[in-house]
């Protein structure tokens, strides 16, 4: 199989071979067959670290976004898809988009000074922050009643996260960061 660069890449068929021993992957195989990589190795090193950069950056690597004066829900929602929607099943992302959607609203609607929205990857499962300048409005989980038009979001927040919170401002000053840890199942469906 080609590669890029000209290299090849040949699969490794071990299975009952009475050898084990550490092989350079430009000699030929024990069995006589061609090398595992050929061409000029500074051009397999350059894919493979391409490779790592780009699976970094979608699945390691949060994104975030600058919150301005005016909420824009469709933007950040973009953004999350496009950086999370192939490394999460598509259930989970519905979730995170819902919980980040909930959290950003919150901000704009009970804070003066929404900040910043951070969404990323956090071991298994994924963590939304939505950072805000007023350490004052902490938010709170109404108890739930049908008659209710609003105030729901965070009873929807609760429900989906695996865990949620307010974090003080880490460098003592006015804000605080309102976070949610989901379960990310990985892939999409089939």
């Amino acid at each position: 199989m080609l590669v890029g660069g000209g290299c090849r890449v040949i699969p490794i068929r071990s299975a009952g071979s009475p050898e084990h021993r550490v092989m350079n992957p430009f000699e030929p195989m024990p069995s006589g067959g061609p090398p595992l990589l050929s061409g000029p190795l500074h051009e397999a090193v350059a894919l493979l670290v391409t490779e790592a950069q780009d699976a970094l950056a979608l699945v390691v690597l949060p994104w975030e976004c600058d919150l301005g004066p005016r909420p824009d829900l469709r933007s950040a929602r973009a953004g999350v898809r496009r950086h999370l929607g192939a490394a999460l099943h598509p259930d989970s992302l519905a979730d995170v988009l819902l919980v980040m959607g909930e959290l950003v609203a919150n901000a704009y609607q009970h804070t003066a000074s929404p900040r910043r929205l951070r969404v990323g990857r956090e071991g298994c499962g994924v963590r939304v922050e939505v950072t805000d300048g007023d350490r004052d409005a902490v938010p709170v989980v109404r108890p739930h009643s049908s008659d209710l038009r609003r105030g729901r979001g965070l009873l929807l927040v609760r429900e989906l996260s695996l865990s949620w919170g307010v974090r003080p401002a880490v460098d003592g000053g006015p804000g605080k960061t309102v976070w949610s840890v989901l379960q990310a199942h990985p892939g999409a469906a089939h």
